[in-house]
């Protein structure tokens, strides 16, 4: 492909603290894989070699261990950031600006998606695009997860109201719910070119976004730009149909303006690709009507979206859509390996399991797993070197590397960190156990959190 890669590690996992407390987000498992492995795995079969990794300074060395057998061949440049900056996405994408040279693919370390990248490229591509965002239509379990651990007030979730085009691919209008009044404004050059706006309100932005160069240079002359889908993305979307500003056009009176004092307009930044004149040269096409005119109509601003609207794609950004996503990936990964006659094992060869144990298809064992009698798991993962004992039961659980989980217990819906200990006859439903954390013999926990000695004590 003839973009440059960048993929976001550099969030601290806000909305999943019993987890990412004492483990960074983008190497928390999903599949037995640390979850940054399907945001690469995406880009190496798309035909990238090599991505730039923005990452938390304290986490580099954690996710080339987390990475080093996971079999990725593209080349990693991971660039470190401060862990006490609370950057956005587009700081972020500011701070390695010098390495960009051409137009560049983000996305975020968090997205799982079996959608082919050359879909988005080619929208990009076609239509001259200055960005391009990938949006979903999510099944309805995807929307509204519960989540294992203590019940907090619900909160709505928080939707995006987008306009389209006639023909579903040009984005007009994107707003967020929050920022909604109680009418629809839309500026007159917009109506005047399109009319016909398509207004929807049922999907979700992906965070995959594909940028001009130009893009990348606005964003580094821009400070006040901090995010890249609350403040960019809506930026240019707006700035599509206005017309470049005049230098005095927002000063009061005849009140002079110094070169100096001068903000940059976004229009500065936009250049006609010298590929695109040629192409018009070599064109039959005259007229105002078609894809081409939509095109070239003379606007250098122009974002557009892919929709996915089948196959698989979920944001693990929360408790809920995390372990969402690992009760349905079994169900992917044989779609998301880059070479399709290797085969994908749900149970690794050197898990022990004894008899009269049934371990369902749409389960992952690890390797060097001991699993005892007349066990029962069902849409679970569990990672390596982990002990399960006699006539234990596991539904929707995952189950981190070295945990061990004694006889008789029965672990519904829940999350049991790695080196968590649970003795017999333990009783477990939509609850988190914390790293090393250790559960008394019939313990019986509902929508708990037990992430520390002193939560512990406290239950």
């Amino acid at each position: 492909m003839e973009f440059q890669a960048v993929v976001m590690a550099g969030g601290k996992g806000s909305r999943m603290t019993d987890l990412t407390s004492k483990c960074y987000k983008a190497v928390l498992p999903i599949g037995n894989r640390p979850m940054i492995w399907y945001s690469l795995n995406s880009l190496e079969r798309a035909g990238f070699e090599d991505v730039i990794i923005i990452a938390l300074e304290s986490s580099v060395n954690e996710i080339h261990r987390s990475l080093s057998n996971c079999n990725i061949k593209i080349k990693l440049d991971v660039v470190p950031i401060p862990d006490n900056e609370d950057w956005g996405t587009a700081e972020s994408l500011r701070y390695i600006r010098d390495k960009i040279k051409t137009d560049v693919l983000v996305m975020s370390c968090d997205l799982i998606s079996d959608l082919s990248l050359h879909h988005i490229a080619n929208l990009h591509q076609a239509y001259d695009s200055s960005a391009t965002m990938l949006l979903s239509t999510l099944p309805d379990q995807f929307i509204d997860i519960p989540a294992p651990g203590i019940k907090s007030k619900k909160k709505t979730v928080e939707r995006d109201f987008i306009g389209f085009d006639e023909n579903g691919k040009r984005v007009l209008f994107l707003t967020s719910e929050a920022d909604l009044e109680d009418t629809i404004s839309f500026q007159k050059s917009t109506l005047k070119r399109h009319p016909f706006i398509n207004i929807r309100s049922k999907l979700t932005d992906c965070h995959l976004y594909l940028f001009k160069k130009w893009v990348i240079d606005f964003l580094a002359q821009n400070q006040k730009i901090c995010t890249i889908k609350g403040e960019l993305i809506p930026y240019l979307v707006r700035r599509q149909f206005r017309r470049p500003k005049l230098p005095d056009t927002d000063l009061p009176g005849n009140v002079s303006l110094t070169q100096t004092d001068t903000k940059p307009d976004i229009h500065d930044f936009t250049s006609e690709d010298s590929n695109n004149s040629k192409i018009l040269e070599l064109t039959t096409w005259t007229d105002h009507e078609g894809d081409m005119a939509d095109c070239f109509h003379g606007e250098s601003v122009r974002c557009y979206a892919h929709i996915q609207d089948d196959g698989f794609c979920i944001r693990a950004n929360t408790l809920g859509t995390y372990i969402e996503a690992n009760r349905q990936i079994p169900k992917i990964l044989s779609t998301l390996s880059s070479n399709k006659n290797t085969s994908i094992k749900s149970v690794h060869p050197s898990a022990i399991i004894k008899e009269k144990s049934q371990i369902g298809s749409d389960c992952i064992v690890g390797e060097d797993v001991q699993i005892g009698e007349k066990v029962s798991i069902k849409r679970s993962i569990i990672g390596k070197n982990c002990v399960i004992g006699d006539k234990v039961k596991l539904t929707g659980s995952l189950i981190m590397d070295n945990a061990r989980i004694d006889e008789s217990c029965n672990i519904q819906g829940s999350i049991i960190c790695s080196k968590a200990s649970l003795s017999e006859k333990c009783e477990l439903k939509d609850c988190i156990v914390g790293h090393t954390q250790t559960i008394i013999a019939m313990g019986k926990f509902t929508n708990e959190a037990i992430i520390d000695v002193d939560k512990m004590m406290e239950i």
